[in-house]
């Protein structure tokens, strides 16, 4: 038999105040007496003794095989036969890495999914999955209890948020698939599942805790040398918080700075004139309940001139960017690009053009055809006013939008993504979008040729443009679990920031192994490439107030041999019957 509220049972420990009414009032009794004066006698040796002789009429033993009865219902008690196929799923996303004294929760988790495995039969099977990067089994099938006890040591919990999936539903679906007489999920997650065959068990309990949420290395303009360190931190915490933030690069501490931030907010800082390194980390000096968002890494952006690729039909009013400090410009035609590819280049411009597919480079659409991979476009506009844009956004900064008339131009609606940055009465005439870490903006007018002064709202709205993608380059990286691009990296090793060594062969395109935060090394021979790698989801670093978990309560499979009968309603019929049976003995006796 087990309960499911065990809680409840608690309220065993109340069961002996039922003992006071019963010590604290003596039992009426009838006597016959001749004279008053024997009220006087016994009433002082009532006074003399408050308690009394403890009397306990049965009665009593019916009102207290009542509660006892009214919370064995309470608990929810069922018999079950032992199950035999088992899935333990383990939570193994970043907060589980959250300590609660000297253990992690997923150290308290894999000891309490232990003790489960030692309590089954010799003759259970069992199956271990995880939870991130996606539902996965680990090992072989139908393990015996001790293997997969023997497994568990060797797991760890990755750099990676919970995934946005329906739980419940995932879980449900795995036992229904696989037959699994119980599945227990260990999280630290709150939520409860109805009674079946579905157990959550929850661990760890609300922290307070301060995470770096954003960390970049950028330059002031595309134009500049100096770099400048651009840092976020936010507070989960219930109380203001002070720390000491430091900037550090090659292995030395760069510059640091005192920050006090207020009951779960934010707040944004930057360093500037700090040495120059390929790579810098970010770090806040706090003792938190999760050491990992701690910590940030950035790469330094790129040196030398902004490269742009433009391709046009028309590249006669392009060549006017050629006037514009710290960028390199190549010009080609649209059949020469099918030919020479992108290579070499950070942002390309495509002008009255487009490429079938959108391009894995930041890009530029201008006009671009009605075929295309990212806009809609509609009717034409002459002379067409601003009504609105979006502010504040790097691309209408400065910008005297009620002297911004273009000669002509198209609306422009994004295909699936995207928002609109400029408008007029007809339409979007400027729709920005962001997408697996490169930048596209389409514009419905033609901002060229680059006039500087003679045209200075549109020459400020096109050095916007070119600061935007100079922005993106080498920004704020890649994410936990997203796949780095090695399509042309055929023979070079990447190194991971656990040391790990890897070879880019030419069939694999992509690595999609980046589940730990930090840098990502990629060498051939003496030269290297750094990829910064960081945990980007502030939920896992808010420990106070966890996402809860519907979890459905899934009947065990038909034909497993598996039984689950509830007791609780005898017990609380039983309660009821008790019940009247102790009113009916309670009444008063009328006398004749």
């Amino acid at each position: 038999m087990e309960f499911l509220n065990p809680t409840a049972l608690f309220g065993i420990f109340l069961l002996p105040l039922l003992l006071v009414p019963y010590l604290v009032r003596r039992v009426p009794r009838r006597l016959v007496f001749s004279s008053l004066l024997f009220l006087r006698e016994l009433a002082a040796r009532s006074l003399g003794r408050p308690w009394g002789k403890p009397h306990l009429p049965p009665i009593f033993f019916l009102q207290l095989l009542l509660l006892l009865l009214l919370i064995l219902a309470l608990g929810e008690p069922v018999l079950s036969v032992r199950p035999l196929r088992i899935a333990v799923v383990l939570d193994n996303s970043a907060s589980m890495q959250a300590l609660e004294g000297e253990k992690s929760r997923f150290e308290l988790a894999r000891e309490r999914a232990r003790d489960l495995l030692r309590g089954l039969s010799a003759n259970a099977r069992v199956d271990l999955y995880l939870m991130v990067p996606a539902l996965a089994q680990l090992g072989e099938k139908e393990l015996a209890p001790g293997a997969a006890a023997a497994l568990m040591g060797a797991l760890a919990p990755y750099d990676l948020g919970d995934r946005m999936v329906d739980y419940g539903e995932e879980l449900s679906r795995l036992v229904k698939e696989k037959g699994y007489e119980r599945l227990f999920f260990f999280t630290d997650h709150p939520g409860r599942a109805s009674g079946g065959a579905i157990r959550l068990v929850t661990v760890g309990r609300p922290r307070d805790n301060l995470a770096v949420t954003s960390f970049r290395i950028a330059r002031p303009s595309f134009a500049s040398t100096q770099q400048e360190a651009r840092i976020e931190v936010t507070s989960f915490s219930s109380k203001e918080e002070k720390i000491k933030l430091s900037l550090k690069g090659g292995g030395k501490v760069l510059a640091s700075r005192a920050l006090t931030v207020g009951t779960r907010k934010s707040v944004a800082t930057s360093f500037q004139d700090f040495p120059a390194y390929p790579a810098y980390e970010a770090e806040i000096e706090v003792d938190d309940g999760l050491a990992l968002d701690n910590r940030r890494f950035a790469v330094a952006p790129p040196s030398g001139a902004l490269e742009i690729l433009a391709i046009s039909p028309r590249p006669q009013a392009l060549y006017s960017l050629r006037s514009v400090p710290g960028l390199s410009l190549q010009v080609v035609s649209p059949e020469a690009y099918e030919r020479i590819g992108s290579e070499g280049h950070s942002v390309e411009i495509f002008h009255f053009s487009a490429p079938s597919l959108l391009p894995r480079k930041h890009a530029l659409f201008v006009l671009p055809p009605i075929e295309n991979p990212l806009v809609a476009v509609g009717g034409p506009i002459s002379r067409p006013m601003i009504s609105g844009w979006r502010e504040p956004h790097p691309l209408t900064r400065y910008v005297n939008f009620a002297l911004f008339r273009p000669p002509y131009a198209r609306s422009l609606k994004p295909l699936s993504f995207g928002e609109s940055v400029v408008e007029s009465p007809e339409g979007a005439v400027a729709v920005g979008l962001e997408r697996q870490g490169f930048r596209y903006l389409a514009l419905g007018f033609d901002p060229f040729p680059y006039l500087g002064r003679e045209n200075l709202p549109m020459s400020i709205f096109t050095l916007n443009l070119l600061e935007w993608f100079n922005e993106a380059l080498r920004g704020p990286g890649a994410a936990t679990g997203e796949p780095l691009d090695l399509s042309a990296r055929a023979g070079e090793i990447l190194i991971s920031p656990k040391g790990e060594k890897f070879t880019a062969g030419e069939s694999a395109a992509l690595f999609s192994r980046t589940f730990f935060q930090g840098f990502y090394e990629l060498a051939r021979g003496q030269h290297k490439e750094i990829v910064a790698v960081n945990l980007q989801d502030a939920k896992e670093s808010d420990l106070g107030d966890p996402a809860p978990i519907e979890l459905k309560g899934e009947p065990a499979v038909s034909g497993s041999g598996f039984s689950l009968f509830a007791f609780w309603p005898y017990f609380l019929l039983a309660s009821i019957l008790l019940l009247f049976l102790e009113w009916f003995w309670s009444r008063p006796v009328a006398q004749p």
